[in-house]
């Protein structure tokens, strides 16, 4: 198998993980990078690839600028830019994330091999993988990590407002997003019963996709028992001893008897990890200082006044309290810790000192700490609510607690740290039962017996074409450039006056690929297209991006009919459609095809004046109530499209990309309309004309768009003279003097 893996935002490498370091440089980096790793170690598996945003920034280290970072020989780090070079937190990203899917694509037609799968990590991975699991027809697999509707609900309990939340975290196009992927995920992988049955609760498509619940592994060469360093032991290495004692001495700094058992939490400076409520218990119970010291090591500081807002006001309230409840000598909160080689030696200095961790977060989906704690020897206190049940229920290695009950967190504390024989008992059985359920071993074996099972999704063939095809393929190789162009008031207007463009495509034959992708029927096309004297056309993408013919012959391209009939159910579409009354199916029998539906929509007193920013997600969510899988595409003003979910004008030009291997930065479009947004948009040149629809207006800045002054044919020229200034060199513009 060759499995392709996407974890975007962050900072990702294989060595040295900056854990902790922002919001965004989490336990889900961890998480991709040890499970490719031990993946790639089978021999199911020939290929591993982890895709990650290139960065070049002064800001962060340069191993983030490197395109390739190899692991092993089976399993690489590739790094592809996408909205510019500069570090940017994950919330930034969306706009650029089709860039990413056309840079990936392009990357996997250089190597020649398409994947057998491809593996989404958080919401924004999972974009990028719906996409390239449709451009080449392979499984979707997911995994959330952390979802939208459930951080729209804590900052909404919190005094946020749902407009706050959206311009700060982006969050109702992450939960589109998260939506359409579980509407067309194959798989989706938790990491705990809980994380199944209550982070996807509130989703539509929750019951859409198959789900796996496979707990992460660890790695036991990290997270080995405190006790190995009293055993005569050569495997224990001079760096590993090296940040036992720098952490130990660390530590000491703050503490007037630092030979008192330890109290120890781990997280980032989030809100959510509720660092305050230990602190606060600690704080007022005086029996609490008299047996234990505390130590908190929230993050990665160097100036807290430069920190994210977030992340500074937790900080901040950290240090108040620290010193409201005066803690000087009794509790630590250093500001640095190597978040690979520091973080294992601190839970082995508790488990020597017979200290205990806490995770005092009210709700925790996993609780990685927990495990990595509890292989170290350190027994272990959390929420009764969330994933750490599943731990400790298998593991049986710590307390379980409501931590709105802070009686009980100090009970909980009290009962382990004096209690010898409990402490021995929690301690044995968290170093034997972690290697039993959480090992790397385990899950891969269950995470490739899952995909194992799944079935084949349908191949496109890109590599198999009819003898017609090969003729066509004959002409497409030998093309250095590729223009496709919307028909109706992008190309055309009413005067159906195109001699400039005609006598362009003429004398550019040689050099340049023509093709159209139009709302019209294909039988229009042609008529058209001979009235316009466009006889010579390549490719026709047709009825909104559902139909690719080559040529003015009727020579269907049956792989894309295939690839795009995954899940499409026409019929059940309309009888959930025909109970709106906003809506009516357009009339013309030509309108309606195989993989489309059109209808207009009614704006009038007896649909009551229901625009389009009501009617759409009206729509929308009938649709996915139905849990159907689709597209829709809304243009003019008035029509509307739905067709497959695999099908539009750009899915369409990026199959004819990978089909005909004619790079991205080769492939220029125009357009007018909404039907045409989504193939001007990404690594291909868009043009979008004078006379455009005020739905495209949002794209004007847009990296690769050329917004034109000139209408239709005029301002096509204007645009494919402005892109032949930069890198289109090798085209005749002008001709006698025109």
């Amino acid at each position: 198998m060759y499995i392709q893996l996407i974890s975007i935002h962050g900072l990702v490498k294989g060595k040295e993980i900056e854990m902790g370091r922002d919001a965004d440089t989490g336990g889900q980096i961890r998480y991709v990078i040890d499970f490719i790793r031990h993946l790639s170690r089978f021999k199911e598996v020939s290929r591993v690839d982890l895709f990650t945003r290139q960065i070049k920034d002064k800001r962060v280290s340069d191993d983030y600028s490197q395109k390739l970072e190899t692991i092993n020989e089976k399993c690489r780090i590739v790094r592809l830019p996408c909205g510019g070079s500069r570090y940017m937190r994950k919330e930034k990203l969306w706009p650029f994330l089709d860039e990413f899917v056309d840079r990936m694509i392009a990357f996997t037609r250089e190597e020649s091999r398409i994947p057998d799968f491809v593996h989404g990590h958080y919401a924004d991975g999972g974009y990028v993988a719906r996409e390239i699991s449709v451009i080449f027809g392979i499984p979707l697999l997911f995994t959330g990590h952390s979802l939208g509707k459930n951080k729209l609900e804590y900052l909404l309990d919190n005094g946020w407002t749902r407009e706050k939340a959206d311009k700060t975290f982006a969050i109702e196009r992450r939960i589109n997003a998260e939506e359409s992927i579980l509407g067309n995920a194959d798989l989706v992988i938790t990491s705990t019963t809980h994380e199944k049955d209550r982070l996807y609760r509130d989703y539509i498509n929750k019951v859409v996709p198959q789900f796996a619940v496979i707990p992460p592994g660890l790695d036991f060469e990290r997270f080995f028992p405190y006790y190995e360093y009293e055993l005569p032991s050569n495997s224990i290495s001079e760096v590993q001893k090296q940040s036992y004692h720098a952490m130990v001495n660390e530590m000491q700094r703050f503490f007037m008897n630092p030979d008192k058992p330890l109290i120890l939490s781990l997280c980032r400076p989030d809100a959510r990890k509720n660092i305050d409520l230990l602190i606060k218990v600690y704080g007022e119970s005086p029996e609490l200082q008299a047996i234990a010291n505390l130590a908190v090591f929230a993050g990665i500081r160097d100036d807290i006044n430069r920190m994210e807002e977030g992340e500074r006001q937790v900080l901040t309230d950290i240090l108040l309290q620290m010193d409201r409840y005066d803690l000087y000598g009794k509790m630590a909160i250093p500001k640095h810790h190597n978040p690979m080689q520091d973080v294992p030696e601190l839970y082995r200095i508790a488990a020597f000192k017979r200290g205990v961790f806490v995770n005092p977060t009210y709700l925790e989906n996993f609780g990685l700490t927990l495990i990595e704690a509890s292989a170290a020897g350190l027994p272990i206190i959390a929420s009764n609510k969330g994933g750490p049940k599943d731990i400790i229920s298998n593991c049986d290695n710590g307390k379980l607690i409501d931590m709105n009950d802070t009686e009980s967190l100090v009970q909980a504390i009290k009962d382990i740290i004096l209690n010898q024989e409990e402490w021995n008992r929690l301690s044995r059985n968290g170093i034997e039962k972690v290697r039993q359920y959480y090992s790397w071993e385990s899950h891969c074996t269950r995470y490739l017996t899952y995909i194992s099972t799944l079935r084949e999704a349908s191949k496109e063939e890109i590599n198999v074409m009819t003898s017609k095809e090969k003729n066509i393929g004959k002409r497409l190789s030998k093309i250095d450039y590729l223009f496709i162009t919307d028909l109706d008031d992008t190309l055309v207007d009413e005067k159906m006056n195109i001699d400039i463009f005609r006598k362009f495509y003429h004398i550019n034959y040689s050099t340049l690929g023509f093709g159209v992708a139009t709302g019209r029927p294909e039988e229009s096309v042609r008529s058209l297209l001979k009235e316009l004297k466009l006889t010579q056309v390549d490719i026709i993408i047709s009825s909104v991006g559902t139909e690719i013919y080559y040529g003015m012959e009727e020579l269907a391209d049956k792989g894309w009919a295939n690839h795009i009939s995954k899940d499409w159910k026409p019929d059940k579409i309309r009888s959930v459609l025909d109970k709106l009354d906003f809506i009516t199916l357009q009339p013309e029998p030509e309108t309606q095809r195989s993989f489309k539906i059109s209808y207009d929509l009614i704006i009038n007193d007896q649909a009551k004046e229901i625009p389009h920013k009501k009617a759409l997600p009206t729509i929308h969510n009938q649709l996915m109530n139905a849990r159907l899988a689709y597209t829709l595409i809304f243009s003019h003003g008035v029509y509307i499209d739905i067709i497959p979910y695999r099908a539009s004008k750009g899915k369409a030009v990026r199959y004819m990309s990978a089909k005909w291997k004619i790079p991205f930065d080769r492939i220029y479009t125009a357009g007018n309309s909404g039907n045409d947004r989504d193939m001007l948009t990404g690594s291909i040149n868009g043009i979008v004309v004078g006379n455009h629809e005020e739905e495209l207006s949002d794209l004007k800045g847009t990296h690769n768009i050329y917004f034109a002054q000139e209408r239709c044919t005029r301002g096509v020229m204007e645009g494919l003279a402005w892109y032949n200034k930069r890198n289109m060199a090798g085209l005749k513009i002008q001709d006698d003097g025109e």
